[in-house]
């Protein structure tokens, strides 16, 4: 994926209003956040470095793409997702504050774009969330053991369980699905994933266990 467009960005360097703000923001630092690159890169690209913009990008932005085809359920949607994820990034730079991770401020602007293109009613929902990339034939969901080493009736049977699942986890509410996958797909603790999603650690709890239950219930056969 090409970096988003974010019109014409300052010169590294360049003295402005906003990096006296930024340089406010470096100066309160958590002592904790300090060790932290990507809060460094975000300090970098609030005084104005454009190469910081492009690195976050670079390492973000994989992450993104997967995590929004997994909550939106198309490819293309994803990559339009996160092109505007980076934009509003870039756009207010200035507003973030390093009090937490990147990470979580980051997925807290792709969790909203997300769930704000999921309620366009023209939108339908397709799920592909273990759809294969590219010339990889592996798929990113649950990992099948060597079909050579297994009957064709339990491949089959492996195949049918990755689609009802893949079904499942589609079928859940936006919320549900969004900390499930904030949690158990890019790993977030209960306190990021309530952040991105705007809600208490106990909301987010109630939320997976509801998610969980549900899949167990739509997968009690397979199980």
């Amino acid at each position: 994926m090409a970096p988003a467009s974010v019109g014409e960005m300052k010169r590294p360097g360049e003295p402005s209003g906003e990096d006296e703000g930024a340089a406010t923001a470096a100066e309160s630092i958590p002592a904790g956040a300090a060790a932290d690159p990507d809060v460094a890169l975000m300090l970098r690209l609030q005084a104005g470095d454009q190469a910081a913009f492009q690195d976050l990008f670079q390492k973000f932005s994989p992450r993104v793409v997967q995590y929004a085809r997994r909550l939106v359920g198309s490819e293309a949607r994803a990559e339009e997702v996160t092109q505007d994820v980076f934009v509003q990034v870039f756009r207010f730079r200035h507003r973030y504050r390093p009090e937490s991770r990147f990470s979580t401020w980051l997925f807290t602007i792709a969790t909203n774009l997300c769930l704000n293109e999921i309620r366009r009613p023209e939108r339908r929902l397709r799920v592909d969330l273990w759809k294969p990339r590219g010339d990889d034939d592996r798929r990113e969901g649950p990992q099948l053991a060597d079909p050579a080493a297994i009957t064709p009736e339990q491949g089959a049977s492996s195949r049918e369980l990755a689609r009802q699942l893949e079904a499942a986890v589609g079928e859940l509410p936006p919320k549900q699905r969004a900390a499930l996958l904030l949690s158990r797909v890019d790993g977030l603790a209960y306190r990021d994933v309530a952040e991105a999603l705007g809600c208490t650690e106990g909301a987010v709890k109630a939320l997976l266990f509801r998610a969980t239950q549900s899949l167990k219930k739509t997968l009690r056969e397979y199980l």
